[in-house]
């Protein structure tokens, strides 16, 4: 294990604080890394190459002349699994210091080790989120053995069946650092409340968060899904968007299942409440997503033809309570708070710009299909 120089001087500085004495941390070639006195940073510390070479329990040193670019005090190795990684020299008189020094190598020792294993489990967090990505993404990778092989060295059995879950965390804030750690707030809440299956699997991908459930039914997986919101609106402001796809899936069907829970993600995003949408529930959302970006563009723009893009704004809002209100001019007026003959005004000057009548069967598709191509759009910028 080689000792990094931001560990080093954590423990440098935490350990200084204790006992109000000058320390140094040496790396295995004797190094200093770490110490109280910046000066002394990078130079080489004979002594403790003494205490490393000949595997000294102790090392005091008397005078500052003793070993080039040494000091008086002491001086103990720094172990790990019975080998000597580095050494840890206490500044000072020995008789003053010695009651701190084993202390001080045993407390550098535990705190190596404590930074060690975290270490250990960030590159296992990353080789799983990794190779979960990486199953996700290849429909091919999940029917090689090798790669049924790996994923088990990481307790994870891609023939299990799985039920594929997206969830995008909307919010209003800006910044991209802070939310970055919402983000990650939210993957480790997930993580806690799926920690008693250990088949359930939670990662990262972009803004959104792809979660793989044991195969439960309907029922308790949207029980579980709405948990999941819930403790997401525990943050000020945020709501937790999900799409589920309708059906387990395992092996080389996963990456098609989490496209199938991606799409109906779009449909809880757009939803006013941003309820759990299965996939089955996909009607227009199903086709809207495969319609290249710029033909989407060019029939809305064909659509709403002869409004500026301010009004446009403000007839797809109406449309879309309108719409919403199955065409009720009485009910639209009154969530839209206007007077029915103004609802009904705005909807015929409307149809006199486009040369759609939004209150026809065949105008209303076309509306309908405009306003999902305008909803895409918005996602898109989200997601």
């Amino acid at each position: 294990m080689r000792i990094s120089h931001s560990t080093a001087m954590r423990i440098v500085t935490e350990l200084s604080d204790i006992i109000r004495q000058s320390i140094n941390l040496m790396d295995e070639n004797g190094v200093v890394i770490a110490s109280t006195d910046e000066k002394r940073i990078g130079t080489v510390h004979e002594g403790s190459q003494k205490l490393m070479e000949e595997h000294l329990e102790v090392l005091i040193i008397n005078s500052d002349d003793e070993y080039p670019g040494s000091r008086q005090g002491v001086n103990f190795p720094v172990e790990m699994d019975g080998r000597y990684i580095g050494a840890i020299g206490i500044t000072g008189d020995y008789e003053v210091i010695r009651e701190h020094g084993r202390i001080i190598k045993k407390m550098t020792e535990i705190l190596l080790l404590d930074d060690y294993l975290k270490e250990q489990k960030r590159l296992k967090k990353n080789l799983r989120t990794g190779y979960i990505q990486e199953w996700v993404l290849d429909p091919a990778a999940a029917g090689q053995e090798a790669f049924v092989r790996r994923g088990l060295s990481l307790d994870i059995d891609v023939r299990l069946p799985r039920r594929a879950v997206m969830l995008l965390p909307l919010t209003d804030v800006d910044d991209t650092l802070e939310w970055q750690r919402l983000l990650e707030r939210t993957e480790k809440a997930l993580r806690r409340a799926v920690s008693a299956y250990p088949q359930a699997l939670v990662i990262c991908s972009g803004k959104k968060l792809i979660c793989l459930l044991p195969d439960w039914g309907d029922r308790r997986l949207l029980n579980a899904v709405e948990a999941f919101q819930a403790g997401a609106r525990q943050e000020p402001g945020v709501e937790l968007a999900a799409g589920l796809d309708s059906r387990a899936a395992a092996g080389g069907d996963m990456p098609l299942a989490c496209q199938r829970a991606e799409k109906a993600l779009y449909g809880s995003v757009s939803h006013p409440e941003h309820r759990p949408i299965f996939y089955r529930e996909l009607r227009l959302e199903i086709l809207v997503h495969e319609i290249p970006a710029a033909l989407r563009a060019e029939y809305v723009e064909r659509t709403f033809q002869n409004c500026t893009p301010e009004e446009r704004e403000g007839y797809t809002q109406m449309l879309k309570v309108f719409y919403a209100c199955n065409g009720s001019i009485q009910q639209a007026a009154e969530r839209l708070f206007l007077h029915k003959n103004t609802l009904q005004y705005k909807l015929n000057k409307l149809s006199g710009l486009t040369g759609i009548n939004p209150r026809t069967y065949q105008g209303g598709a076309l509306y309908c299909l405009a306003l999902a191509f305008l909803e895409e759009e918005r996602l898109g910028n989200w997601l």
